[in-house]
């Protein structure tokens, strides 16, 4: 991940801010807005999110969604540059896996 966001220096905390804001831009990108989907991909990484069709079953993964989405109201959906990267493939499976969860 910091190779992708051309980070040079690990230590460098500009570099890092940097590359994190770009990789979360690139995660709203990637998952369409989802901002759950966002962050479980900004911790578990995503193709961990793509494999299963959502936030992974990692303790960690579902602990850190769970607090940011606290943090932040709740919120959903956030807008998106569709520019900053192609939607995930698994997209629709994500989704459509989801809306059977949350309708359990």
């Amino acid at each position: 991940t910091a190779a992708r966001f051309r980070v040079t220096r690990l230590t460098d905390p500009s570099q890092n801010i940097r590359a994190g804001m770009a990789y979360l831009r690139w995660l709203l990108a990637y998952f369409e807005g989802d901002v759950t989907l966002a962050l479980a991909g900004y911790n578990a990484g995503e193709r961990a999110v793509d494999r299963y069709l959502g936030v992974p079953p990692y303790a960690e993964t579902r602990l850190y969604v769970r607090k940011i989405m606290a943090a932040v109201g709740g919120q959903r959906l956030h807008p998106f540059d569709a520019s900053a990267a192609p939607a995930s493939p698994m997209l629709q499976r994500v989704k459509a896996a989801m809306q059977v969860i949350q309708a359990r």
